[in-house]
């Protein structure tokens, strides 16, 4: 009996041997798998950061940029070789401002002409900025076809060409209806890119002007009641402060003129500006001032204000002007004559009493200051009127109005016709 009981006791021994080798096998294999995860995990992670050191460390956010640029590039391909997707992008970012109404500085956009001009556009370029007075043309057939001649005679003479990395930049200052039949005039040369396009509000410009100049309105003005209207035929006096300060310089040109020589020698003349000179003018080409300074020239004999050239001071005449704004802006003699006590002082002095706006002033101050101005050869403001010849003054009148040289611009005033070629 003890033989089997102690039997019994090495079976439950044995078997409770074999249980606990068996728990302790599980646990080994647990512990193992939980390792192999780890270092699954571990491994995962390396092979991650394997990857971004292989690729450059690119992010997510980075391929989402590249392919955003990828996408960029294939829809500006596609519109350039498409203009019609060209036209309809660039029509819709921004209005054309010349429906805009009352802007006082409004440049017409360009955008529908050709190829040359969207390139121009993304260079720098040089302009040459020329302003001419359209208003009022609305039934004015005389004054169209003087612009007509005067634009087109200056464009088809201009070498000025966007190819040489300049254009022409024209400012009309024009009341609605004037502004669209100007743009029916320059469109030819707007679509073959040759031009660049800004219409000024003559209303605008003309609250802007009237406190700068209401001196010389009083003064030489044609009419009691004409001060506020006539602002606008200051301008001159007054643009460098009206126009910004990256326009340096501007060529004014009344309407009534036609171009036989290019537009750019006209602008070649500021460099023979002398340091004080801030406008460049020509001489009046008949004896206007000699007839409105007669009190003066009674009271001063020998006086050579009113005399003709070459040795006399026979005044100005603005139908053409090359104005420095720069100068302008910054010559302290200048800005102090715009001023109503020195315009007052100096028309007293002289007993002038004008009626032909900006000209006066300029010719009013070129008798005390001659230093301001660049006195421009007659052929660039030939004047062909002669009025004044059977006034009194036929004995005289040659000395005024000769002009020798090759005529580069006819100037056609008080209506007189310009010859054809």
């Amino acid at each position: 009996m003890a033989k089997g009981g102690a039997g019994k006791r090495v079976q439950r021994t044995s078997s409770a041997s074999s249980s606990s080798r068996r728990f302790h096998t599980l646990q080994m294999g647990l512990k193992m798998l939980t390792s192999l995860k780890f270092w699954v995990a571990i491994l995962v992670v390396a092979l991650v950061l394997g990857f971004y050191q292989l690729a450059g460390r690119e992010t997510f956010s980075d391929v989402l940029a590249k392919e955003k640029k990828m996408s960029a590039a294939h829809m500006a391909q596609d519109a350039s070789a498409d203009p019609l997707k060209t036209k309809a992008k660039t029509d819709t970012k921004e209005p054309n401002p010349v429906k805009g109404g009352k802007e006082q500085h409004e440049e017409v956009d360009n955008t529908r002409d050709t190829d040359d001009q969207h390139s121009m556009k993304d260079s720098q370029i040089r302009e040459y900025h020329v302003l001419q007075m359209f208003t009022k043309a609305g039934n004015n057939r005389g004054l169209i076809d003087k612009f007509k001649l005067c634009f087109n005679s200056m464009m088809q003479k201009s070498s000025i060409h966007p190819d040489n990395g300049e254009i022409l930049h024209l400012h009309l200052v024009s009341d609605p209806d004037s502004k669209a039949i100007a743009e029916g005039i320059v469109d030819t040369w707007l679509k073959k890119g040759l031009l660049k396009l800004s219409f000024h509000d003559p209303v605008q410009l003309t609250e802007t002007l009237y406190p700068i100049v209401k001196p010389m309105q009083e003064k030489f003005s044609a009419g009691a009641n004409a001060y506020y209207g006539d602002s606008i035929f200051f301008l001159s006096v007054g643009m460098h402060k009206v126009f910004p300060s990256d326009t340096k310089h501007i060529v004014q040109l009344d309407c009534d003129l036609k171009f036989r020589s290019d537009i750019r020698e006209l602008f070649d003349m500021f460099d023979r500006f002398e340091s004080d000179n801030v406008i460049g003018i020509a001489e009046e080409q008949q004896p206007v001032y000699r007839h409105t300074f007669w009190q003066y020239r009674n009271e001063h004999k020998g006086t050579k204000v009113g005399d003709p050239p070459p040795d006399g001071q026979p005044g100005f005449n603005s139908g053409v002007l090359l104005l420095n704004l720069d100068r302008m802006r910054g010559s302290r003699l200048y800005n102090s004559l715009l001023n109503g006590t020195v315009v007052h002082a100096m028309s007293e002095e002289f007993h002038f009493k004008g009626h032909l706006g900006d000209q006066d002033y300029f010719t009013l101050l070129s008798y005390r200051y001659p230093q301001l101005f660049h006195v421009l050869p007659c052929t660039w403001n030939r004047q062909l009127c002669t009025w004044w010849q059977d006034k009194g003054y036929q004995e005289v009148f040659d000395f005024y109005h000769d002009c020798a040289g090759e005529i580069n611009i006819y100037h056609g005033n008080c209506n007189t016709p310009i010859p054809d070629g």
